[in-house]
């Protein structure tokens, strides 16, 4: 800037540390929005171990980056920074776990174009470092086979960024192609500020390979992190509803098969009360619609507070709670002694991956809840069927002994079409249970 104008002109490490900083605050807000994305099941593991990495080995450059082993000297002379390639080992390959899974719903398992990308990114990785650490012709040699790994890793993610355009629905496309472009323009600065910077020809200075590397990382990992976020969650979302419709057609299905007599059985229109106690929301919209299949009203919280207040004035309306359908955490709340204390209504917990989870693991638990129940996941909706069943066995106004007999014949009838319907679910899968009630012999009656 010319003198007088107001503004000093900064140096080349100046702009580098502002940088480093950028990237450290950006990596650590990721982090945390990642993290409470997790907890509402909308995101998965990869974006938000990238941020944390990233996010350490920013403030480590900055408080240490001359220091060893942040920066190591050899005994030939060379110096290279270490810290960068080892968060390059620690992220670089879940970035492309992550990548490989571009357009796909749900985390489902790895591929062998992820075995691909994971070991090409391993080669580029090592060949690289040894290039860094080696001089002469010796040098140019690690690089070009770096470059070679380099080339396979572009070549198989043009492959994965190719399937998922075409798999995605159209509004998603143009999301594709900027993760493309994110992708091949941040990856492709490495080599150049490789060549140009110390590590190679030394064109640029530390503190310019520093500025190159912060832009790269921020666009590489940063960026592309939120795109791959995003499409996840789109993805994700629009095939566990279209699940649902699914599943809604088979039902249609059955019910026009089982004729004129399953109609005249559909049960009385007698209703039980459950309060669902969901402290994210994120499962409000999947129990809603299944609860609507259920001769059930159902109320909404979001906290123990809530729970109790609304409890409180249906007690003073004089009606019945039959059953609360509440998350884990709130099982911990300290007003949760005073629920069990004061009203006589049955709890029943809904848990994520119960059927992986080990009795005695849960034996503590049952003293303060009457059931527990899987949760839905990312890309698997609710099962239908197992809600029923708790449903039915905890819905006094329906299968308590005050019960109507009316209201029993209903029940009754209710849970013999589900029967009906499992089986016929089960014939119609050539007697192979569906993945997402496997193991679930604890909600057995």
């Amino acid at each position: 800037m010319a003198e007088g104008s107001g503004f000093r002109a900064y140096t080349e490490k100046e702009v580098a540390g502002g940088l480093q900083w950028m990237c450290f605050l950006l990596s650590l807000l990721l982090f945390s929005f990642y993290a409470y994305q997790y907890k509402r099941k909308t995101c998965g593991w990869e974006v938000i171990y990238i941020a944390y990495i990233e996010s350490i080995k920013y403030i480590l450059e900055i408080w240490f980056e001359e220091s060893s082993p942040a920066t190591i000297r050899l005994t030939n002379g060379t110096v290279a920074p270490w810290l960068r390639y080892a968060e390059w080992l620690l992220t670089c390959p879940v970035i492309l776990i992550a990548l490989s899974r571009v357009g796909m719903a749900g985390e489902g398992s790895y591929s062998r174009r992820t075995m691909k990308l994971l070991t090409s990114d391993q080669g580029t990785i090592i060949m690289g470092v040894t290039a860094a650490y080696s001089k002469g012709a010796i040098k140019v040699c690690f690089f070009f086979v770096g470059l070679l790994y380099g080339f396979n890793t572009f070549y198989t993610a043009a492959t994965v960024y190719l399937e998922a355009f075409r798999s995605v629905d159209d509004d998603l496309k143009g999301l594709v192609k900027y993760m493309t472009y994110c992708f091949y323009s941040s990856w492709c600065m490495f080599p150049i500020l490789f060549v140009a910077g110390p590590e190679g020809f030394g064109h640029i200075s530390p503190a310019g390979s520093i500025i190159g590397h912060s832009i790269a990382d921020l666009l590489s990992k940063n960026l592309w992190g939120i795109f791959d976020w995003w499409l996840d969650y789109q993805v994700t979302m629009r095939a566990m509803m279209r699940m649902q419709e699914e599943g809604d057609d088979d039902n249609d299905n059955e019910d026009k098969m089982s004729g004129a007599g399953s109609e005249a059985l559909a049960p009385a229109p007698f209703t039980a009360s459950v309060i669902l106690g969901d402290p994210q929301g994120s499962l409000v919209p999947y129990y809603t619609k299944a609860f609507s299949k259920l001769p059930a009203k159902l109320t909404v919280v979001s906290s123990m507070e809530s729970l109790l207040s609304e409890l409180e004035d249906m007690k003073a309306a004089r009606q019945r709670v039959d059953m609360c359908l509440v998350a884990p955490t709130l099982l911990e709340d300290e007003a949760f002694d005073r629920l069990r204390a004061e009203h006589s209504v049955k709890i029943v917990v809904y848990v994520e991956g119960l059927a992986g989870i080990p009795e005695e693991s849960l034996a503590p638990f049952r003293e303060r809840c009457d059931d527990f129940i899987e949760a839905p996941a990312r890309g698997v909706m609710v099962d239908e069927s197992q809600l029923s069943q708790i449903f039915y066995r905890h819905a006094a106004s329906l299968v308590g002994p005050t019960a109507s007999l009316e209201a029993h014949m209903a029940a009754q009838t209710a849970i013999l079409l589900q029967i009906q319907a499992d089986i016929a679910k089960l014939s119609h899968n050539g007697g192979a249970m569906p993945s997402n009630t496997k193991g679930a012999s604890l909600m057995a009656y």
